[in-house]
């Protein structure tokens, strides 16, 4: 699928025909947005925007502003629509530069509003336009959506009583019929006054209604209820998506138990259906990525509608994958399998689609001169294999550049114009890999003489190599971890986990948000415990901090903890 060039954003943005539930970049508002475009460049934050947003016009001229044109620009979100006064979102709207004159896009494309609302199914008296400027008037909330009316909202208002509604809230009346439950009028409701046998959530999209989603639209008669963003802006009746099915799909709006052919995880309403092939998808399960990165795996893997017979476990989860359904898959690595949620999921994939993209070449560390000689890429000189330890160990203040471990027994790179050493395996650290605790790619970072840091996994403060994302650090001895841990003080693997919620850990008792815990008796670790080293040299991390035994840490004071 070719990328377009759009004016509202720096890189080209790739049509897709996926339901993403995000925010667009242009409008700011938040739901479900299909058919629009995204951005597939690398650690681009600008992601999401609907097709009529991504493709408004540069400048347009408009009746409320007949004097000069109006030019789409990046919102100043300290400022309000000289329209509806509504206050700015994250996004672009339509601006003079002339005269300060600002349009939000709803006001730009949308019809002006009414200055008078007669016979509306709305309220019994007439309801006029009007701003509210005095904020010492007395509190009011809006009849419909319930929030407080504030100064500088537009609003209609009854002088009769004192009945006010947003002008936005004035576009959902009390009944309305709507594409998906064509049979009979929906009523709209607080979810406080919902009937109690009533299905409290979205049958289009599974929204809960709460505190948060306030506002539902309900039939009655067939205990279908629908949000306001499902009504605003319904799901498209047929879908036409190459990539998920050859065939077009329908959809089904109704509450009705299903297997997604897409992902293989139940569903309970209004799936997406073949006719011809009795197959049923969940929407945001259309337009699956092809070809992905994750963070779990080295290579590339592709997505596959059925993997057929055989005994699948999935990488991430863990758990059984149903080779009768769709989920990713490693050309390279037979036996390795991703359920497609969790391969998609926000902390595991990079977001970037890799489908008609090329490979990246690897970057080897270092070039081979000889068999006994490398020139790697941290150092100006080349460096010569030293495999006849026969058990000598170096003094202590020999210490490879990149772990800053001792040099034990093992093979090391050693410079013969001057004292810089790797052990072998720190050598052959690849220049980009990818590791569990980030979706995105690190990179071996080897300028770091003057810098102390934290790692991200063990917390405890580190210098020498390590591998950064813009977001993370971790010292190249904890990189080396993968997601699965054998330790000694448990019997079971422990897994790598990152959460939202602190968990102590079961043999110090601190709390981490990042730990290492095991599937079958939730025994837990967190980064410093189960990452400590099980061999050191004669409290070797007190001789560090104490006699400076280093020359890089010599020059160092007021440092608690080293990652050793």
């Amino acid at each position: 699928m070719e990328k377009v060039e759009l004016p509202i954003h720096k890189h080209p943005l790739l049509p897709f025909t996926r339901f993403s539930r995000d925010k667009c970049k242009v409008c700011g508002s938040y739901g479900y947005i299909y058919g629009g475009y995204r951005c597939n460049e690398f650690g681009c934050p600008e992601y999401v925007y609907h097709k009529a947003c991504a493709e408004s016009l540069p400048e347009i001229n408009h009746s409320s502003h007949p004097d000069h044109p109006l030019k789409l620009l990046p919102s100043d979100e300290e400022s309000a629509c000289s329209q509806c006064r509504l206050m700015f979102k994250d996004g672009y709207n339509y601006i003079c530069s002339i005269c300060d004159f600002k349009l939000d896009l709803c006001c730009a494309k949308g019809s002006d509003p009414l200055l008078v609302l007669e016979n509306s199914n709305l309220h019994e008296h007439p309801l006029e336009l009007f701003v509210v400027k005095n904020s010492t008037l007395p509190f009011r909330s809006c009849k419909t959506c319930e929030f407080p009316v504030l100064e500088n909202d537009l609003c209609y208002e009854c002088h009769s009583c004192e009945y006010v509604i947003h002008t936005e809230c004035a576009k959902f009346f009390p009944e309305a019929n709507h594409t998906s439950h064509p049979q009979h009028p929906l009523k709209l409701l607080t979810f406080e006054a919902a009937p109690a046998y009533a299905d409290m959530m979205c049958l289009l999209c599974g929204v809960k209604f709460d505190q948060l989603h306030k506002r539902l639209h309900h039939c009655d008669v067939c205990n279908v209820s629908i949000c306001r963003p499902c009504m605003k802006n319904p799901p498209p009746v047929h879908v036409e998506s190459p990539r998920t099915h050859e065939h077009q799909l329908h959809l089904v709006p109704r509450c009705i138990s299903f297997t997604c052919n897409a992902c293989g995880t139940q569903g309970d309403r209004s799936p997406y259906f073949c006719l011809q092939c009795n197959l049923m998808i969940h929407r945001q399960c259309i337009d699956l990525p092809h070809v992905i990165n994750i963070n779990l795996h080295d290579h590339r893997i592709s997505y596959t509608r059925r993997l057929g017979h055989g005994e699948w476990k999935c990488k991430v989860c863990r758990k059984k994958v149903d080779g009768f359904y769709g989920a990713y898959t490693c050309v390279k690595c037979p036996s390795f399998a991703v359920h497609s949620l969790c391969a998609t999921r926000e902390d595991v994939w990079d977001m970037r689609e890799l489908e008609g993209m090329p490979e990246e070449e690897d970057n080897a560390p270092f070039e081979v001169i000889d068999d006994n000689t490398i020139k790697h890429f941290s150092h100006d000189h080349n460096l010569q294999i030293n495999k006849d330890g026969n058990g000598r160990i170096l003094p202590e203040n020999i210490v490879c550049e990149a772990c800053l471990l001792q040099i034990l027994s093992e093979p090391f790179y050693s410079c013969e114009q001057c004292n810089f050493i790797l052990h072998e395996k720190c050598a052959n650290h690849p220049r980009k890999k990818r590791h569990v605790c980030d979706n995105q790619p690190f990179t071996l970072v080897i300028d770091t003489h003057d810098k102390f840091d934290p790692c991200w996994l063990c917390n405890q403060h580190f210098t020498g190599f390590r591998y950064a994302t813009p977001c993370i650090t971790i010292d190249v001895r904890c990189a080396a971890v993968s997601d699965t841990l054998e330790h000694g003080s448990h019997q079971h693997p422990l897994y790598y986990c990152g959460t939202f919620d602190y968990k102590p850990c079961s043999r110090c008792g601190n709390e981490d948000v990042c730990f290492f815990r095991c599937d079958e008796c939730d025994y837990i670790l967190d980064g410093k415990c189960a990452l400590f080293p099980t061999k050191v040299m004669k409290n070797r991390r007190l001789l560090i901090y104490q006699a400076g035994i280093s020359n890089k840490l010599k020059r160092r004071s007021g440092i608690e903890h080293l990652c050793l």
